[in-house]
């Protein structure tokens, strides 16, 4: 969109799993994924904050409604937040397909994150 002053500007949106929607506040699933308080991501392995059936279920899979709690911000010239642009909402979010490290990794540089993927592009050449 274009500001008041003419500038263009791009929103740039980050979604999220909502568990809460599937594990409420103070059930049995909750309290145990409190005391984990993260999911660890690792290179052969995940260790999931919650049980691997509902974590899965919680997850933000390819061509599939999912809630999300979803942040949407503007960034400065240098790469910063504009604190006032910031927009936090629940959301229900339908993603295309997945992409791991390694694929956009390799997506930037074959070229594809740029050609046929452009907007992977566009945020790779945001934050640097």
């Amino acid at each position: 969109y274009t500001d008041e002053d003419g500038n263009r500007k791009l929103r740039y949106w980050i979604h999220i799993a909502d568990s809460d929607q599937m594990s409420p506040r103070y059930s049995k699933p909750f309290a145990g994924a409190r005391k984990r308080a993260t999911s660890h991501y690792l290179p052969h392995t995940t260790i999931s904050m919650f049980p691997p059936d509902l974590s899965d279920a919680m997850s933000l899979i390819a061509q599939r409604d999912s809630f999300a709690l979803s942040m949407g911000v503007e960034l400065n010239d240098d790469g910063s937040i504009i604190d006032s642009s910031i927009i936090i909402a629940p959301s229900i979010v339908k993603v295309s397909y997945r992409l791991t490290y390694n694929d956009v990794d390799e997506m930037l540089e074959d070229g594809v994150g740029y050609r046929e993927e452009w907007e992977l592009g566009a945020l790779f050449d945001a934050a640097v």
